[in-house]
């Protein structure tokens, strides 16, 4: 089988995503090398919708990233998620 080098740093965060998503490094760049043979790279148009497992994996491989910085905040912080929260500016332009 063919190789290919790639610098040390970008192999080892390939390593961490493909070990979130359980999956091995191959399965997880075997895809996008496909699109880049395919030419799909070089298309301007918008990318194609992800299949129901690749969306899957994305979703846990953000999970995960999201639950690495949870250790970022302290125990007593709490985002302001609520509506009148995110939608202050356009609230505060209609008054």
């Amino acid at each position: 089988m063919p190789s290919v080098s790639i610098p040390e740093d970008t192999f080892r965060r390939l390593a961490d995503r493909a070990a979130a998503l359980k999956m091995s490094i191959e399965e997880l760049v075997t895809p996008a090398l496909d699109r880049l043979a395919e030419g799909a790279a070089d298309s301007t148009g918008p990318p194609l919708p992800l299949s129901e497992d690749a969306w899957l994996a994305e979703l846990e491989a953000w999970k995960h990233d999201a639950e690495g910085r949870a250790g970022r905040y302290s125990p007593e912080f709490v985002l302001d998620d609520s509506r009148e929260a995110i939608y202050r500016e356009r609230e505060d332009a209609q008054l």
